[in-house]
């Protein structure tokens, strides 16, 4: 029996290593706005997340990624929170340059 509750936890891990900035959820899609279930096969954002409903699961994946600017740059957020770009902090017309980003 505890190896089997090993193995499960190497394959949750595994999962959960595998999904890059998202997650997974087992069981059924949640409800629409409107309180009708997703079915398998529907999209929808959640937040800064895109989601897709599987059969048994549905898995969320972010919709931007997380940058790095560099200094005197600000971050500026949608009205969900989710980071979209950055400006010059005293030229807020000038868009910042990523050095990088990861999703």
């Amino acid at each position: 029996m505890s190896n089997l509750i090993c193995v499960a936890v190497l394959v949750a891990s595994t999962l959960i290593a595998n999904v890059n900035a998202g997650y997974m959820v087992q069981g059924s899609c949640p409800d629409d706005e409107n309180g009708r279930p997703y079915h398998p096969g529907d999209q929808w954002n959640e937040g800064c997340y895109s989601c897709t409903c599987s059969t048994g699961f549905y898995g969320c994946n972010e919709r931007f990624p997380t940058c790095t600017y560099p200094d005197g740059c600000m971050k500026v957020y949608n009205d969900d929170g989710c980071e979209i770009m950055a400006v010059m902090e005293n030229q807020a017309d000038q868009v910042c340059d990523p050095m990088y980003c990861v999703m």
